[in-house]
């Protein structure tokens, strides 16, 4: 196994936590923890920004790992879209329900999908290359804008 082929593999594997990570990410964001306002007066604060929303939504297509976690979320999903029924039950299986003691095992994967181990790895290369293909669209998608 090449080290670009498991490092996609361990990208496809976290879907769930970057969908997790992205939402905690935006969510601190746009409402970020704030200290109690000193201004006992009664009248208004003086500074501070007046557009908030503006600034809050530049924070938010600023932050890179925002941006990062989206963007694989996007090409995970993507992936899943682009290839055949077959290799979608063998992304999902293996990479995206991973609960229990054996998740991401590929014999007891592959045991599930009625298939030998041999053709679930062949059909996880075939995912990880649809799922670089994807990562590469992303990259150039920015480059474009």
């Amino acid at each position: 196994m090449s080290d670009k082929f498991k490092e996609l593999e361990v990208k496809l594997s976290k879907y769930k936590w970057y969908l997790k990570e992205a939402k905690q990410l935006e969510l601190s964001i746009r409402y970020p923890y704030q200290l109690a306002d000193n201004n006992v007066g009664g009248g208004k604060s003086s500074g501070g920004d007046n557009d908030k929303l503006l600034s809050t939504l530049i924070k938010i297509d600023e932050n890179e790992d925002l941006n990062k976690y989206v963007n694989i979320g996007q090409a995970i999903e993507r992936t899943y879209a682009a290839l055949p029924e077959h290799l979608q039950e063998a992304m999902k299986e293996f990479y995206i329900n991973r609960k229990g003691p054996y998740r991401g095992h590929p014999k007891r994967c592959a045991a599930k999908l009625n298939v030998d181990a041999s053709t679930l790895y062949r059909w996880r290369n075939e995912i990880a290359d649809e799922f670089n293909k994807q990562l590469l669209k992303n990259k150039k998608i920015q480059v474009d804008s």
